[in-house]
């Protein structure tokens, strides 16, 4: 799916989640008023799920996979550091099908849920910074923040710097934000939240409007990191910070 509005109310992550059937009867709602009123997005987001039916009625196919195909698939799927989207466009042949179905089962993964949290956060965040009423809190007390919430932030790289940190509330546990400046102009988030979830030991990133996310799980602590530069330079971000 492409031209996706921005509005922070619905983020690409809700409608993915609509799509598979996962979110609750509340954002379900909030997301069909969305479309209701957006004919060019809904008619997006049925192509999807026509897709969706058709693989999954593909997977009723006992007919195992040819082994060139698969390999063909393999290849595919590799390189592709965001698996969890969809790169089956409405309309393909049986046989299309049949090669996206098998890329599809080679390494579909979907951001878990708290990422949603974090993008969120993130725009929240700059909205703070971007106005005068908004007093930003700089001052970070690891300890008093472990004590009371169990959270562990990785330590900065030398040239970072603490513009704000804020707690936020999720459906399991308080999650903290921490907004950072870097000496060259960046500016980005550390979302982290005491719940040990699906996201991968190395970090995947991924492309959530304007901005890249980033997310990785270290033991029973998940983190996301999100900014505006491209998925693979908060990727390799990530990954030097996860090491920490």
């Amino acid at each position: 799916m492409t031209d996706r509005p921005t509005d922070p109310e619905i983020t690409d992550l809700e409608i993915d989640a609509y799509i598979d059937g996962e979110l609750d009867v509340e954002r379900r709602f909030v997301v069909e008023t969305r479309l209701s009123r957006q004919p060019d997005l809904a008619a997006r987001v049925m192509g999807d799920l026509s897709v969706r039916s058709a693989l999954r009625m593909l997977t009723q196919d006992r007919r195992p996979v040819p082994a060139g195909l698969a390999d063909r698939a393999e290849r595919l799927a590799q390189p592709q550091k965001s698996r969890w989207r969809r790169l089956m466009p409405a309309g393909l042949a049986t046989s299309g099908l049949a090669a996206a179905l098998a890329v599809w089962m080679v390494g579909f993964e979907r951001p878990p849920a708290y990422v949603s949290y974090a993008v969120a956060s993130h725009r929240i965040a700059m909205l703070r910074a971007d106005m005068n009423s908004q007093i930003e809190a700089p001052r970070f007390d690891a300890r008093e923040v472990a004590l009371n919430t169990r959270i562990a932030m990785p330590q900065l790289p030398d040239d970072w710097h603490v513009t704000d940190v804020q707690l936020f509330p999720t459906d399991k546990a308080p999650a903290l934000l921490m907004a950072v400046r870097t000496d060259t102009g960046h500016r980005m988030t550390i979302f982290a939240v005491h719940e040990k979830t699906a996201a991968p030991e190395h970090p995947d990133a991924v492309r959530e409007g304007e901005q890249s996310v980033a997310y990785w799980r270290r033991g029973d602590m998940s983190y996301a990191l999100t900014g505006d530069q491209e998925p693979g330079t908060m990727d390799a971000t990530a990954e030097a910070l996860a090491r920490t």
